[in-house]
């Protein structure tokens, strides 16, 4: 090809250079349709070079567009046959696009064209059969296929391989367990409004097979988001707090440790809260309100996994307290413990049967002589709530 172009721009430059003259103009331009008429030899392509013909460039032009243009032109095509997963994405989106954007309007036309109906599309049977089974069937194999083309491609760690082959087996079952539940709960939907419109028995067998439908719907639902992971996955991600507060939530409301306007008592972080309890809920934190007014806002999780004092269910509070009794008065010790028990008998709000009350002396201090008798007695709790 070089040599046939330089033949011909040097037969162009003779040409323009003797343009005066007929006979020589002629001449020339026999001898440049002789040139021209040459048989073109065919030359080899090479690394999946684009075959580019000879052209006629008049003497003074600028090649160097032309030349800049073709080697684009071939890096380029050399990219992208570098990277055939590219080329294969093509059918796949191609796929999904048609299920997302053309298989309506195509399948709107057809009804218009073929069935004459002029009805409304949006309740047609015609549009649900088509969201129902058509769409997710076309986009399960478009799924299938970008899956399938991400599978060669080799990543620079194996730990980035492995989480790419996990993601990618996650995506195919998902994707297959989802189109399979969707068109399954389509179809029990579907059925179960067919029983419903055609049964003309009492209301009670209307409502047996709307919850018999929901049931099963439900159980379609969860087996299918079970089956494919995506609990699991939402879990381990964001969600896993959010959904661990709301399983701690229903086992305080199904055990019922403390309800609202209860005084508690915990330590979480190696921070006491004593305060009482102004809102449980089922996502959000419980408040509980301090002794200086501060509302403090515990999660869920942190009162189920910590221990909680329940100070309004107290039965019982136990006083302890200490007395000093001089050494000159060491003959009075039983006539005073005596006399202590005797007053503690008489209040109603001492505890007289399941506790037992004790007064007694607890040691004697060697360097004073001094004697101290530990007074220990059980009241019934009666304070107001907040105090």
């Amino acid at each position: 090809m070089t040599y046939i172009s330089s033949m011909l721009s040097r037969d162009v430059r003779l040409y323009s250079n003797n343009g005066s003259c007929s006979f020589c103009r002629r001449q020339d331009s026999l001898a440049l349709l002789s040139r021209l008429w040459t048989p073109l030899r065919p030359v080899p392509l090479r690394c999946n070079a684009l075959p580019w013909q000879c052209s006629l460039i008049p003497a003074g032009g600028c090649e160097a567009p032309l030349i800049v243009a073709s080697v684009s032109l071939s890096r380029s095509y050399n990219a992208i046959a570098g990277k055939p997963s590219v080329i294969q994405f093509i059918p796949a989106l191609g796929i999904i696009g048609f299920a997302v954007f053309g298989l309506e309007p195509l399948l709107r036309l057809s009804r218009n064209l073929f069935l004459q109906e002029r009805t409304d599309w949006k309740k047609s049977s015609s549009r649900y059969i088509l969201t129902s089974y058509f769409q997710p069937l076309l986009l399960w194999p478009g799924v299938m296929l970008i899956c399938r083309d991400l599978d060669p491609l080799v990543l620079p760690s194996e730990t980035s391989q492995a989480i790419k082959q996990r993601r990618l087996s996650f995506v195919r079952s998902l994707s297959t367990v989802l189109t399979f539940a969707y068109c399954s709960s389509s179809l029990i939907r579907q059925a179960q409004n067919i029983c419903m419109g055609t049964n003309d028995s009492s209301d009670e067998r209307n409502m047996r097979i709307d919850f018999t439908g929901k049931a099963v719907y439900t159980a379609i639902w969860i087996a299918a988001l079970t089956a494919g992971g995506l609990g699991t996955v939402s879990i381990s991600l964001a969600g896993r707090e959010i959904f661990t507060n709301f399983l701690s939530s229903i086992m305080i409301h199904a055990t019922r440790p403390f309800v609202v306007n209860e005084r508690i008592q915990t330590k979480i972080k190696g921070y006491e809260v004593t305060g009482k309890v102004e809102h449980v809920s089922w996502w959000s934190p419980t408040i509980v309100r301090v002794s200086d007014c501060e509302a403090v806002h515990i999660p869920n999780h942190n009162l189920s996994v910590n221990v909680v004092r329940n100070l309004s269910k107290k039965s019982h509070w136990g006083i302890k307290t200490h007395l000093a009794i001089s050494h000159l008065d060491v003959n009075k010790i039983n006539s005073i413990i005596a006399y202590m028990r005797k007053v503690l008998a008489k209040n109603p709000q001492v505890e007289q049967k399941k506790l037992h009350i004790r007064v007694f002396l607890e040691n004697i201090d060697p360097e004073n002589q001094a004697l101290m008798a530990f007074l220990r007695f059980t009241l019934r709790c009666f304070l107001k709530h907040g105090a």
